[in-house]
C-alpha cells in the first residue's frame, strides 16, 4: 500500500493508452473490484472466524483461538468452515451435556453456512459486474496463484467481462431483409 498512489497513476496511464477515453472507467472498476473482494471474501472469513471463536469460548472448547485461526484460513481459501466446526462439534458431544452440545452444533452449522448469504451481500457491492463473475474470478485466481490470485483473478475476470460487454454494445448486426 506504500506505492498505491504511483500504482494507480500507472494503471490510469496504461488503461488510457490501451483503451482510450474509457481507461478511467477501467481503472475505477479494478479498484472497486479489489475493494469488493476484500469485503466479500476476507470480510466474511473474518466474521466467520470471530463468530466461531466466540462460540467455542462460550462453550469452553479447548484451544478456541487456534480453531478460529484455522477457520479463518479455510474461509479465506474458500473451503467451508464445516471442515473444522463439525469435528469440534462432535468433540463437544463428548465434553458437554446434550443440550449444550446440540446448541453448539446448531450454532456451528449457522456459522459454517453464513457465507452463503453474507458473500452475496458484500461481494459485488459497488461494482457494475455480476457478483458471480467476481466470485469465479476470485476462486480461480486463488486456485492458480494463492492469496494474491484472489484479487488478480477477480480483477482480470471483471475487466474481461466489461471488455466483452463493450464489444457486444459496439457490434451491430446487419438488418434482416
Amino acid at each position: 500500500m506504500v506505492k498505491a498512489d504511483s500504482g494507480e497513476t500507472t494503471a490510469r496511464k496504461a488503461f488510457k493508452i490501451l483503451i482510450g477515453k474509457q481507461g478511467e472507467e477501467f481503472t475505477e472498476l479494478a479498484g472497486a473490484t479489489i475493494r469488493s473482494v476484500v469485503q466479500g471474501v476476507l470480510g466474511v472469513a473474518i466474521i466467520q472466524s470471530v463468530a466461531a471463536g466466540i462460540v467455542m469460548l462460550i462453550f469452553g472448547i479447548p484451544a478456541a483461538g487456534l480453531w478460529a485461526l484455522i477457520v479463518l484460513m479455510l474461509a479465506i481459501i474458500q473451503l467451508p468452515p464445516t471442515l473444522i466446526m463439525l469435528p469440534v462439534a462432535i468433540y463437544g458431544f463428548s465434553i458437554l451435556d446434550t443440550t449444550s452440545a446440540i446448541i453448539f452444533l446448531v450454532l456451528s452449522i449457522i456459522i459454517s453456512m453464513a457465507d452463503t448469504f453474507l458473500k452475496p451481500l458484500f461481494l459485488g457491492r459497488g461494482v457494475d459486474v455480476p457478483m458471480l463473475a467476481i466470485l469465479l474470478g476470485a476462486i480461480g485466481g486463488m486456485m492458480l496463484s494463492g492469496i494474491l490470485g484472489l484479487f488478480v483473478g477477480a480483477v482480470v475476470l471483471a475487466l474481461a467481462y466489461k471488455v466483452y460487454q463493450a464489444l457486444l454494445d459496439e457490434t451491430t448486426l446487419p438488418a434482416e431483409e
